[in-house]
């Protein structure tokens, strides 16, 4: 069954907390998203440190990071 979800993750640099979204097209799941994500991620910008990551759900995220309705949501988790 195919799962559509948006993963977040953030990452430092510069002693400054960085956020990037990356839309999830070739994973089953969301561990193994972020497995390959960060660890891309992390070879192609080897100054720069990963804190963070998480999926979430495309209407959820939507209305988090586009709306900016952080009030309004209530995580699955």
């Amino acid at each position: 069954m195919f799962n559509f979800f948006i993963v977040t993750f953030w990452f430092e640099l510069n002693n400054k907390l960085y956020m990037k979204h990356f839309s999830n097209f070739k994973h089953k799941n969301c561990e193994t998203a972020i497995t390959k994500i960060v660890k891309d991620f992390e070879k192609k910008n080897p100054n720069k440190t990963v804190k963070a990551a998480k999926c979430n759900d495309p209407i959820i995220w939507f209305k988090k990071y586009k709306l900016n309705k952080w009030e309004q949501i209530k995580d699955k988790e």
